[in-house]
């Protein structure tokens, strides 16, 4: 069958010729970026299952994480947890092979709970989170395509992606990665869910970072204002 491929020029004004330009980065530790983790780490987890027991991957799909926020009671020196964090893991998997039931659901749920020990450092994973798997059965017809070596789809589907990134993005990435990077050395205090917004207007930049603190590194006024300023 012949490719439908086609490539055609997008005409209009660079965003770098353009007077204004607005970019967000989230960290790793933000709710959205961690719901994205835990997604992609539940798939990687499952398709090691599958090709494990049947040397290939079936169908999964598991890009829905429902990430619901705990209650604190911060303080300097150390507060404490109130209500944990649900995180509901969501989606359709391959849950039976010839009357054999797979431990999908184990699998799912110790893949998102060894991401979060490693992602979020300073988080009690056992004490501070519900975790929690509907992950159901797929579809037939979905199961369906993977029985085949033919080429099959019961979907459409396009992906977008540009590159290289402006100077903008540039920057407001490097600083994320920065902050929850190399900036942890020194700052242990400074926690993994920030943002940083990078504003341009004409060749002005103006960088905002909403940077969580650790309460139990932060002792008193004076080392939080400290550590704002460095």
């Amino acid at each position: 069958m012949a490719r439908n491929i086609f490539v055609e020029e997008l005409v209009h004004t660079p965003i770098e010729e353009q007077g204004d330009e607005i970019v967000e980065r989230k960290g790793i530790g933000h709710p959205d970026s961690i719901a994205d983790g835990l997604a992609e780490t539940v798939s990687v987890a499952l398709c090691k299952m599958y090709k494990e027991r049947f040397g290939r991957i079936l169908h999964h799909n598991t890009d829905q994480v429902e990430v619901v926020g705990g209650q604190s009671s911060p303080k300097f020196g150390g507060g404490v947890f109130l209500e944990p964090a649900y995180i509901l893991l969501v989606g359709r998997a391959t849950t039976m092979v010839n009357g054999v039931r797979l431990p999908y659901r184990t699998v799912a749920i110790q893949a998102a709970h060894d991401y979060l020990t490693q992602t979020c450092t300073n988080l009690n994973v056992d004490a501070d989170v519900t975790l929690d798997c509907k992950i159901g059965q797929g579809s037939v017809d979905l199961r369906g395509l993977y029985d085949t070596q033919k080429q099959l789809a019961n979907d459409t589907s396009f992906g977008v992606g540009f590159a290289p990134f402006s100077d903008l993005e540039t920057v407001t990435l490097k600083t994320e990665q920065l902050i929850n990077g190399p900036l942890k050395k020194d700052l242990k205090e400074v926690g993994q869910d920030i943002k940083v917004m990078g504003v341009r207007h004409k060749d002005d930049i103006r960088l905002t970072v909403a940077a969580a603190f650790v309460d139990k590194y932060v002792p008193d006024k004076d080392h939080y204002r400290n550590v704002v300023e460095e």
